[in-house]
């Protein structure tokens, strides 16, 4: 199973949460390539069995900056000709307000299954950085992304 996991990270956090995704996918034996959204084509994800996107969310509950060109692009793509799993995981402040806390996974999945991707677990959505408590969340979504591909393989 061809995993990419591609993330958008000011502060470390929303990268670090990528990095602990690597590790539960390869531990469930899946290959995995890990990359920077800004730095994708998005037309690469096609490439893949499963996407899954690690995210902050920029003040006022809007999608980063730097995604911004990555999200434009996911909005021209057709997933639906060979399923795409993807799962999204993001970072966010609940300084914000709780209307604009950790949107930015929700616009992702919006767009991605409005093109036909099929998502495959409930985002992941934590406060800041991830911790040693949201282990089994992190192991759960991990499951769940890979059940869904394998039975849409079938």
């Amino acid at each position: 199973m061809k995993v990419l996991i591609l993330y958008a990270s000011i502060t470390g956090n929303a990268k670090g949460m990528a990095r602990f995704l690597v590790q539960f996918f390869e531990h469930y034996h899946a290959d995995v390539t890990l990359g920077e959204m800004q730095q994708t084509d998005a037309a690469k994800l096609l490439d893949y069995d499963a996407v899954i996107l690690s995210t902050y969310t920029w003040s006022g509950g809007t999608i980063p900056e730097e995604t911004q060109d990555f999200f434009e692009d996911l909005k021209t793509l057709d997933f639906s000709k060979k399923p795409l799993v993807f799962g999204i995981a993001g970072t966010g402040d609940k300084f914000y307000g709780q209307d604009r806390y950790n949107t930015a996974p929700d616009h992702f999945a919006a767009v991605l299954t409005e093109n036909g991707a099929i998502q495959g677990a409930s985002p992941i959505k934590i406060e800041q950085g991830a911790t040693q408590s949201d282990m089994p969340a992190f192991n759960a979504f991990t499951q769940a992304v890979m059940a869904k591909v394998t039975s849409l393989q079938k």
